[in-house]
């Protein structure tokens, strides 16, 4: 069982402030989920008809080199984009166990504008830099 660094039901917003985070995480969450799976039908497009051309003549070695380097690009974007899908995920938990809104580090609020802007922020600005 992990401890807590601030206590459940710490967070310093109303239930209509958390209702509003809680939907702004709900609808970027889905976001990101379309994005994640937009990007995945892009790799597999891009992996199926490099199958299709590899098998009817042979690459020219700059074309190999542009279509792993989009490959790579693409995977790239997708690690992000689930590496903020878990951000998103921890920050809805946080408004279930009482906890959204204050730092992880400092146990201080994170200022209602980073919020705004990022949802899924977990530290203040102080605390991230």
């Amino acid at each position: 069982m992990s401890t807590q660094k601030t206590p459940v039901n710490n967070t310093p917003l109303t239930e209509e402030e958390l209702d509003h985070f809680k939907e702004k995480l709900n609808q970027e969450k889905r976001e990101t989920e379309t994005t994640i799976q937009e990007l995945r039908d892009s790799l597999d497009s891009l992996n199926s008809t490099a199958d299709d051309v590899q098998s009817s003549q042979d690459h020219h070695q700059a074309d190999l080199g542009t279509k792993e380097n989009r490959k790579a690009t693409i995977l790239k974007k997708i690690e992000k984009q689930v590496e903020k899908l878990d951000q998103i995920i921890v920050a809805l938990d946080r408004i279930e166990t009482g906890n959204y809104g204050i730092c992880i580090d400092t146990g201080e609020p994170i200022q209602k504008e980073r919020l705004e802007a990022m949802p899924y922020a977990i530290r203040s600005v102080v605390a991230k830099d």
